[in-house]
């Protein structure tokens, strides 16, 4: 395998912002369209004063929003980042994006409902479960995840179209919303013009760590059904669950973990959905990204949350392969362990762009970008 890092670049960063969290995709015209995750960041106010507040994570906010901006082919920047239209209750996290072969452009994700302290402290009282900001002045509750389309490659958006929320509820004290699930990860689209995405979700049927549900839908985005199936692993959180569909017709679904050293989890699936029990794999990630690249090969990329820090990848013909490959070393020079949660594309010369968000010297956030070639 001959692999080459070409180039790295500053895709976003701005003072005022923490941005995280990105996705690419390469529209119909050939542009790249980066979408990511941003909010305001205090941090400039302090003027290097503060270093517990340098340092600090910001990973909700009562302003979050999904930013899009776009790229030439070469990923050479062409437009400004501009807010896309924001929930009238919550705030966006997870910039997700997929197109459709109809040409449809979808961005999936999931909001977390800000509240005050004093109703925060009420809630809490109720056994409702609120994550606690406190530097923010506000709690959040999980609010759920969405699908929302467009059909003009990005210029104007559907109203935000919530997935189902699973009638049974769930057993962990988790969202406000009952059953609801988060989305992070690579959509799919079935061979039919179905598409499935996968989320993430507190337990349910008894089960007391987080689990996988799908959802499928045959009207390209405008309304999804939930899959019976549910994913879990006894004292294992499978989180931010990420779908690819091999050359062969094999569906793979890519889970990073918590108490499970980090360790990669995966499931595949032949036909009809029903997916084998999940099972652990020695790479470590922090999420991951499964791009199939044009010759069928598959280009996994994933944070590395571990020293040195960055982002790294394999590339495997099969996924009986994936496990032995050589691991690509893409960035392994990020000053914190807030890096990662890599997304990948095609670029219109064959490249792979790999877009992660990585704190600068600073600590400052922002989206950079890799160009990889490969043979």
């Amino acid at each position: 395998m001959n692999v080459r890092i070409d180039k790295h670049m500053v895709l976003y960063r701005s003072d005022r912002f923490f941005s995280a969290f990105p996705s690419v995709v390469r529209l119909p015209n050939g542009e790249i369209l980066l979408a990511f995750r941003r909010a305001p960041d205090h941090r400039w106010l302090l003027r290097g004063v503060a270093d517990a507040d340098l340092s600090s994570v910001d990973h909700v906010h009562f302003r979050s929003h999904i930013a899009l901006k776009h790229f030439d082919g070469g990923a050479k920047e062409i437009s400004d980042a501009v807010a896309m239209p924001m929930h009238a209750e919550a705030g966006d996290q997870d910039a997700n994006l997929f197109l459709h072969s109809s040409g449809r452009l979808l961005q999936h994700g999931f909001l977390w409902h800000p509240v005050t302290h004093g109703v925060a402290e009420t809630l809490k009282t109720q056994d409702r479960s609120v994550l606690s900001a406190e530097h923010l002045g506000a709690g959040y509750l999980f609010w759920g995840g969405y699908v929302r389309f467009s059909d003009d490659e990005g210029t104007s958006w559907s109203d935000y179209i919530e997935l189902p929320i699973n009638a049974e509820g769930d057993v962990a004290g988790g969202p406000f919303a009952e059953g609801a699930v988060a989305l992070r990860g690579r959509m799919i689209e079935l061979p039919d013009g179905r598409l499935v995405v996968a989320g993430y979700g507190a337990g349910e049927n008894g089960a007391r760590h987080q689990q996988t549900s799908m959802f499928v839908s045959d009207t390209r985005g405008l309304t999804w059904s939930r899959h019976p199936q549910r994913l879990s692993m006894d004292g294992i959180n499978l989180q931010e669950p990420s779908l690819t569909a091999w050359p062969s017709g094999q569906l793979s679904v890519f889970h990073r973990t918590t108490h499970n050293d980090d360790r990669l989890v995966v499931a595949s699936s032949q036909e009809d959905l029903i997916f084998s029990q999940p099972k652990t794999m020695n790479i470590k990630g922090h999420p991951y990204d499964p791009l199939v690249l044009p010759d069928g090969r598959l280009f996994l990329v994933y944070g590395y949350r571990h020293q040195p820090m960055g982002v790294r990848a394999r590339i495997a013909s099969t996924f009986d392969e994936l496990e032995s490959t050589e691991e690509i070393i893409i960035r392994d020079d990020s000053p914190s362990a807030d890096t990662g949660y890599p997304s990948a594309c095609i670029m219109e010369d064959g490249r792979i762009l790999v877009a992660y968000y990585i704190a600068d010297d600073r600590g400052v956030r922002g989206i950079e970008g890799t160009i990889v070639s490969y043979q």
